[in-house]
């Protein structure tokens, strides 16, 4: 069980440094309010690689920790950062990584994983669209316009279009991973998920 604890914090921490790495490669165009990171692609790997629990712990150490000032988000941190215009995204963060995990989870339990590539292809894409990057906006979209004071479509037009393409790329080299890397993901998945089982048991 140890060994499975110190396995769970290991995987944890990597994805939490891979989301401020990410975190910090960021481009901003014209006037936009949003830049453009790759935080939702660290989102996908925390989700595809680890079990629920671990991979929202492992973005959501990351707030807390930016939190108390740490400058995690793009060399900036504190409270003030995280409750400004891209708090809603921010706050989403971890409970996207937690859906994608569950839904990887539930996908690769199910028949039909076993064989098409092609088949593989499309549910991973359409799990890492749906679940690291359009559901960011449903919480990201509204704050963004309480912090600013902006319209509804103003907001999806500097908060959401400029995105659609780049989240949908993201998407496509989650999925290509995926789809090379199944055995390891599921071997590692199931190496961590061990510990939760153990745990469980243990308390019941």
């Amino acid at each position: 069980m140890q060994s499975n604890n110190i396995r769970s914090l290991v995987f944890i921490a990597l994805f939490a440094a891979l989301f401020i790495i990410m975190s910090s490669l960021t481009i901003k165009f014209g006037g936009s309010f949003v830049p453009i990171t790759l935080q939702t692609l660290a989102v996908i790997l925390a989700g595809l690689f680890q079990t629920p629990r671990n991979a929202f712990l492992s973005i959501f150490v990351v707030i807390v920790l930016a939190a108390f000032g740490l400058p995690l988000f793009s060399g900036a941190g504190g409270i003030t950062h995280l409750i400004g215009h891209t708090g809603g995204f921010i706050f989403a963060f971890p409970f996207c990584a937690l859906l994608v995990s569950l839904a990887v989870g539930a996908y690769l339990r199910s028949s039909v994983s076993k064989g098409n590539k092609m088949i593989a292809f499309i549910a991973f894409f359409v799990i890492f669209e749906l679940f690291s990057s359009l559901s960011a906006y449903v919480t990201g979209i509204p704050w963004l316009m309480h912090v600013l004071d902006f319209s509804f479509q103003k907001a999806m037009t500097v908060g959401f279009y400029p995105f659609i393409i780049g989240d949908a790329l993201k998407s496509l080299v989650g999925a290509i991973l995926a789809v090379s890397l199944t055995p390891y993901i599921v071997y590692i998945r199931s190496s961590t998920a061990s510990l939760s089982r153990q745990q469980t048991s243990y308390k019941a």
